[in-house]
């Protein structure tokens, strides 16, 4: 069975026909405080809610949030959402995923966790698993373009998202779910409330969880252990203190990328395999070659495709009300993330020498020569610690509600990829490359590393100042906002490899990026239940740290030759004198957006609407490719482009027992330069025709639609999600069609038992229709190519060979049970 998009148009079409009907027929409208419980549901069951902001933004409330699957992401909690394209690896949320809004990528949009940043401080990524679990989320925000003033990014040129975990509740106990699906899933979650203690001021609470599921294709799996822990002390008179605490451990093993080539050879459910790698007998004398004997399983076995990584965080909001109409917040913060990933197998030849960096290294399979390519296991670490602090102070002055804040961040980053040996069972000395004494060692005793070497120092900070008043009797508001961003990044390179390349020499980068960004947002309420909007705000994104890898020129010109000396890449002049090493500049440069919003807003006691017109002009936009393999990525300034289109959200309350949610979003994204450059096979670079091309992996439609009965104890749910065509390269040379995805949900609450208050029974069915689709998505980036197909000049000569796109697949219909209650 299968839903054509004309029917999917059809049902949204009907919802916002009806809305609009709506508009002129109700009288009367509530906007205050929405309660979750039986027939007072609001419109829309907690998907939308009426905001006042003016500027396009939608959010997801815990009336949602707790019908959701229990592992289920923030990203995978705003997939309805307006301007929103999500894919998710597994379903579940415990293998990772991301997502697109109006065309930008996870990491141009900046991410708080109870308004501590957490995109990465050098590639702004999101592992969104590794956050608080759903029983302790209460809302997550969504602000499509410009983002927040007062949020600590520097690197959000499309907008932020904010996660905001839930109080411990007044009352002492807790709650417990236990819940279990397909492909042997499983989660166990248990909080302890407090409840409220010092005289009704101070409360706490505290939650584990462990989750974990097997991959629906391939071997490996993902296992998760978390912690959330929250305090809140009342100061009184409107002051309190907020600590928070995070910790999370997670070992998720990869899903292949595969091409429309390997899909029609393989078929769907191709993925790494279980054959691990094996030794060759050590010969002392023979020249040998573990790579050539291993071939067909390197880059495919399961065992050295994972990624295990961990993180914890302590965040803490201050909010003193020094008067009835000033107020200060003071927010520090602590974050440390330690992980690997990619492909792990990787391979080294054996060789030492002065003209070898640090050396080289020597006999690694103990057979007395050194001659031999040896595989081991090997990645990509990323090590990160980070505080920082966000101020705020509120004052009111007349008429005037004036703000101001200062940020600041400071973190320091290590990334390196150390090896270590390997069994012929597929084990490592270190699965976690924690162990420095078991890295293998250049001959002057330093790791090795096969890859990256880097340190990174960033110290980023805002200030922002921002005006809001009201005029025309109360029904304009204005909102006016300017806030200064700096970015200074110290990088060093430290020699890596063993031969001369772009990254065999120590230099240093150290860049600064300022900007000055503006931002001013109208509204005007029309009636008691509508107003309009208009938002014009900037943005701006540093470029990732990576863009300033691989800058070492070793190329020989007159006047300038490289070699490796004691083990040192050094230069020479035409005189033979050692000169400094020619380092280049860095090529990518910051990316800035300007955002404009025009919208209106309906709030009524059975509608809740929102739509909005929203352009963006892009300066230099940056466009990233990821090699899953590899763990990286790289990226490059595709010049200007521009983006508009239309967004539309709609609840419906349509009796007691029946409630409806509906989105729409229209996406045009074209560059508008001719700046993506390709080298051919000779040594020649051609610049390909990306001007009017539409900007990879942007859906051009995007709909969902949910349903939602109600009945006592009873609830059921239906939704379908469409996501439309999008194209996988630069050139628009390949594209992928749409599809879409259908879920159902229902759930029972029992009457209260013995110690249990709420016991609670759900079960969900994801994918119904067990569609198939593809997704460019990785979690770092996109993995789209410039051009699918060769391109030959004019005399037949190859300008760009062709690059496939890879894909992940979509994951088939799976199901989940789980039992939870408060206690």
């Amino acid at each position: 069975m299968k839903l054509k998009v004309k029917k999917l148009a059809l049902l949204m079409s009907g919802l916002f026909l009806a809305d609009a009907a709506l508009v002129h027929a109700e009288e009367t409208s509530d906007l205050g405080q929405i309660t979750v419980q039986g027939q007072n549901q609001a419109p829309g069951v907690g998907l939308i809610q009426a905001d006042d902001s003016p500027k396009a933004r939608s959010s997801v409330t815990r009336e949602a949030i707790e019908k959701m699957n229990s592992t289920a992401t923030a990203f995978q909690m705003i997939q309805n959402l307006p301007g929103v394209s999500t894919f998710d690896f597994d379903g579940t949320g415990l293998f990772g995923g991301t997502l697109r809004v109006r065309g930008y990528n996870a990491n141009q949009m900046g991410l708080t966790l109870d308004g501590a940043p957490l995109n990465d401080s050098l590639n702004y990524s999101i592992n969104i698993q590794e956050f608080a679990d759903p029983e302790n989320t209460c809302d997550v925000f969504l602000t499509q373009g410009s983002g927040d003033l007062e949020a600590p990014h520097v690197g959000a040129s499309g907008g932020n998202i904010g996660i905001n975990t839930c109080d411990p509740r007044d009352t002492l106990g807790g709650k417990f779910n236990f819940a279990v699906g397909s492909n042997s899933y499983n989660k166990e979650f248990l909080r302890f409330d407090s409840g409220l203690f010092a005289n009704g001021r101070a409360k706490f609470f505290v939650s584990v969880s462990q989750a974990g599921a097997k991959k629906f294709k391939g071997d490996g799996s993902a296992e998760r252990q978390h912690i959330d822990a929250k305090a809140v002390f009342n100061f009184g008179g409107g002051s309190y203190s907020k600590l928070a605490f995070l910790w999370n451990k997670m070992d998720n093993a990869n899903y292949r990328t595969v091409s429309k080539a390997d899909l029609a050879r393989f078929g769907y459910n191709y993925d790494f395999g279980n054959t691990p790698p094996t030794h060759l007998t050590p010969v002392a004398g023979t020249a040998q070659n573990e790579a050539t004997s291993n071939a067909s399983i390197l880059n495919n076995y399961q065992g050295f495709n994972n990624n295990p990584f961990e993180n914890y965080q302590v965040s803490m909001v201050n909010h003193w009300q020094l008067s009835p109409k000033a107020s200060f917040d003071f927010n520090p913060y602590y974050i440390y993330g330690y992980g690997t990933g990619g492909n792990q197998l990787i391979s080294v030849s054996e060789a030492r020498g002065a003209n070898l960096i640090h050396g080289g290294i020597g006999d690694v399979n103990g057979d007395g020569d050194a001659l031999d390519t040896i595989l081991g296991y090997g990645s990509n670490i990323s090590q990160t610690d980070r505080w920082g602090i966000t101020t705020k102070v509120n004052y009111q002055l007349g008429m005037h509600n004036l703000s101001g804040g200062l940020w600041f961040d400071s973190g320091t980053s290590k990334q390196y990829s150390p090896f270590v040996r390997i069994d012929n069972n597929g084990n490592s000395a270190d699965y976690w490359l924690r162990d420095t004494n078991q890295y293998l060692k250049y001959a002057d005793g330093t790791p090795y590393n096969a890859g990256r070497n880097w340190s990174t120092k960033v110290d980023a900070h805002t200030l922002f100042l921002q005006d809001s008043f009201a005029l025309m009797n109360d029904r304009l508001n204005v909102q006016l906002g300017v806030k200064r961003q700096e970015v200074q990044r110290d990088f060093s390179n430290y020699a890596s490899g063993l031969t001369a390349n772009g990254n065999g020499g120590d230099y240093q980068v150290n860049q600064k990026f300022t900007n000055t960004l503006g931002n001013v947002g109208l509204r005007y309420q029309l009636t008691e239940t509508q107003s309009v909007f208009f938002n014009a705000g900037q943005n701006a994104r540093a470029p990732e740290n990576n863009a300033n890898t691989g800058l070492v020129q070793t190329t020989a010109s007159p006047g300038y030759t490289t070699a490796i000396v004691n083990g040192v890449l050094v230069a020479r002049n035409a005189a033979g004198a050692i000169v400094p090493l020619r380092i280049g500049s860095p090529s990518v440069g910051a990316e800035k957006s300007n955002n404009f919003d025009l919208g209106y807003r309906y709030a009524g006691n059975q509608l809740t609407l929102s739509g909005s017109l929203f352009y963006v002009d892009f300066k230099d936009r940056i466009a990233s490719q990821y090699d899953p393999v590899s763990n990286l990525t790289t990226q490059f300034n595709v010049g200007n482009a521009r983006t508009f289109g239309l967004e539309l959200e709609a609840g419906y309350k349509m009796n007691k027992n029946w409630n409806m949610y509906g989105s729409l979003t229209r996406t045009d994204s074209s560059m508008s330069d001719d700046k993506v450059a390709v080298r051919a096979a000779n040594g020649t670079a051609t610049t390909l025709q990306t001007s009017g091309k539409q900007m990879p992996d942007t859906p051009d439609w995007l709909a969902s639609l949910a349903l939602q009965y109600n009945a006592g104890p009873f609830y059921a749910t239906a939704q379908g999600r469409y996501v439309g065509q999008r194209y996988s390269t630069l050139v628009n040379d390949d594209k992928v069609g749409g599809y879409t995805l259908f879920d159902l949900g229902a759930g029972y609450r029992f009457n209260k038992a013995s110690f249990l208050q709420t016991p609670t029974v759900r079960f969900q069915l994801f994918n119904l229709f067990d569609k198939k689709y593809l997704s460019l998505t990785g979690p770092s980036g996109s993995s789209f190519t410039t051009n699918a197909n060769a391109t030959t000049g004019t005399n037949g000569a190859a300008i760009a060979a062709a690059s496939a796109p890879v894909f992940y697949v979509g994951a088939p219909r799976t199901f989940q049970v789980s039992f939870s209650s408060d206690f």
